[in-house]
């Protein structure tokens, strides 16, 4: 018996073969819950809900009626909705010289305007409270060129989770989120090709490797645990094996 048996964790952002998203739905189930899967392409959600025995729900968390429509169909199935985990993102890489209206909003409507909106939700069917966690970036403590977009988004939302975390403690729910390093997943894997791009972040990163998506898992199994991280609210988990301490590599 699993340590999150008999709850229900919604995980947006789980499509791929490899992803942070697909890596956290694993790690809930085999801890015994009820995971519900949801991004944009249906296929390969089915596919990581047949193998956790769990449900799959398309959804674009820039459209708030299908982010509703999500939690309702948790609840229809199961009952309850105990954890979610906002794990969708898009990336946007351009210098703020060059950059238009057009290049910001795809990232500030995912990553920031579609995680609000996941958590007030969230929050909606979370009678007897709950855990929210939002997956963020090292990049939104660490600055980077070209990385103004992507990184104002995820520094945004990591301090939405304190504000939410203030205006929701009357229902228990708690807020967190994980500021990751660079991860090798589907969207990143050509990076880790690179070797002096990975030796770089090594040598800037005091734990002497990179981080893994089991490490992402474990870190989510944390927050989504009350008893292991019942009082812990409001918080930014950074999971870059100190990088945090330091700066991004110079290329």
């Amino acid at each position: 018996m699993g340590s999150l048996t008999g709850k229900t964790a919604v995980i947006v952002g789980a499509s791929g073969e490899e992803n942070i998203g697909v890596a956290i739905a694993r790690k809930l189930a085999s801890e015994g819950a009820n995971v519900v899967v949801s991004a944009r392409r249906r296929e390969p959600l089915e596919a990581l809900a047949n193998e956790i025995g769990g449900l799959a729900v398309a959804c674009d968390v820039t459209d708030e009626a299908q982010i509703e429509a999500l939690f309702f169909s948790a609840i229809n199935t199961y009952g309850s909705v105990d954890i979610a985990v906002f794990s969708a993102g898009v990336y946007s890489s351009v210098l703020i010289a060059e950059l238009t209206a057009e290049d910001a909003r795809p990232t500030l409507e995912v990553s920031f305007i579609g995680a609000l909106l996941f958590f007030k939700h969230a929050a909606a069917v979370m009678s007897e409270g709950g855990s929210v966690m939002v997956v963020s970036s090292l990049t939104a403590r660490l600055p980077g060129p070209t990385l103004s977009v992507y990184s104002g988004a995820r520094a945004g939302i990591d301090y939405a989770i304190k504000v939410a975390a203030q205006e929701y403690q009357g229902q228990k729910i708690r807020f967190n989120s994980i500021a990751a390093g660079l991860i090798e997943t589907d969207m990143t894997g050509p990076l880790f090709e690179v070797e002096p791009i990975i030796a770089a972040h090594v040598a800037e990163t005091p734990a002497g490797r990179m981080g893994t998506l089991n490490d992402m898992a474990e870190a989510a199994l944390f927050f989504a645990d009350g008893a292991r991280s019942g009082f812990i609210n409001g918080q930014i988990l950074d999971l870059a094996g100190g990088q945090q301490t330091g700066h991004l590599p110079r290329f």
